[in-house]
């Protein structure tokens, strides 16, 4: 009995014992009291920044485009069938079309936003030249010319830059496929940098826009020609990949007296926008051999201003004030004019001697 009472005594109490230990608690789950591990959102990424360039319109990103920070060069350009064809015209922001002696054209071009290596082939300088190139700043390159126009263009105070100035720096090389006068070229990509410190950027002078004014206020049209008493510049439209651009869009196929206008490498020249100004003349300067030299007026001065953007023509208003001020554009109301984003090529028509022809859908 003894043992039988050991053995239930025992027996109650494992049983008590087990009774009082407690379950096990379930496996927590995540309450709206806990903090539960959250992936972090990505921060927004920062917006482009972009620069324009002052002279075309053509947005670069930050920092793409170090020309844009350094000066601008420009050339006295030949426009003969001698000198033609002439290098790296349509990297050019902007090229003048000016009168000179015999009724002949040369080119005045401005590089910039898009330094060529090499330009060419270069030529004297012009009486007109000190008044177009004043407002830009930067380099002139130019080969020799009258003692009155090169006084003028130093009194500017650019860089001027010729084979003389040139001799130790190995900027400028004579062409060996031509002959003199139409083979000498220099290196445009080198004289930038080589006059960085010394000169500034250029400003912008005229207005751009994605819808030019032409579009917005003029009429289409499919041509244009300026007759010059010994030259015919004349501008078809058509299309062009510009570089700026990631399709073909609307441009100006340029041909020289009756001739599609090459430049060297069999390329087109072509340009966004076609400006003719109605420009007169200054003959009293006269040369014993040549004749008078025309200078174009344009200091404090203006006139009529034919534009031509993406195939659409609008008669506006060029004006300019003194040598340092910029050719404006403007309406006919007196409002900023908006040229198609691009380069610029301007025709400078001497009246009455030239003639500006306009061809339209209807007279076709």
């Amino acid at each position: 009995m003894r043992r039988l009472t050991a053995v239930l005594v025992a027996l109650a109490l494992t049983l008590t014992g087990c009774a009082s230990e407690p379950e096990p608690e379930p496996t927590p789950t995540p309450t709206q009291t806990q903090t539960a591990t959250q992936t972090p959102e990505p921060e927004p990424e920062p917006e482009p920044v972009y620069e324009i360039a002052p002279l075309t319109g053509v947005p670069y990103l930050e920092g793409e485009n170090a020309n844009l920070a350094l000066p601008a060069v420009m050339a006295k350009i030949d426009n003969t069938t001698y000198g033609r064809p002439q290098l790296a015209l349509n990297s050019a922001d902007v090229v003048y079309v000016t009168r000179v002696e015999i009724g002949l054209t040369r080119l005045l071009a401005v590089w910039h936003s898009r330094m060529p290596e090499a330009i060419g082939p270069v030529r004297s300088v012009r009486p007109v030249d000190a008044v177009i190139i004043d407002p830009y700043d930067g380099v002139f390159v130019y080969s020799g010319g009258q003692a009155p126009f090169k006084s003028a263009a130093k009194k500017t105070g650019l860089v001027m830059s010729d084979e003389d100035t040139e001799m130790n720096n190995d900027t400028y090389y004579r062409e060996k496929s031509r002959v003199a006068p139409w083979n000498l070229y220099f290196e445009a990509a080198k004289l930038q940098e080589l006059y960085a410190q010394e000169q500034p950027a250029p400003e912008a002078s005229f207005e751009f826009d994605a819808i030019p004014t032409a579009v917005s206020l003029g009429t289409p049209v499919l041509g244009l020609g300026v007759k010059y008493p010994q030259m015919h510049s004349e501008w078809e439209l058509g299309t062009s990949k510009f570089p700026w651009s990631l399709a073909e869009e609307a441009a100006w196929l340029r041909t020289q007296d009756g001739t599609p206008h090459l430049q060297l490498g069999e390329e087109r020249v072509v340009a966004k926008n076609v400006v003719v100004m109605e420009v007169a003349h200054d003959l009293s300067f006269v040369d014993p051999k040549y004749g008078a030299i025309p200078k174009a007026m344009l200091e404090n001065n203006e006139g009529i201003a034919h534009i031509f953007s993406d195939g659409y023509y609008y008669q506006g208003i060029w004006s300019k004030g003194d040598i340092e001020a910029p050719i404006l554009l403007s309406t006919q109301e007196g409002e900023p004019l908006k040229l198609a984003v691009g380069n610029t090529w301007i025709e400078m028509m001497d009246l009455p001697k030239s003639k500006l022809t306009v061809v339209t859908p209807d007279s076709q």
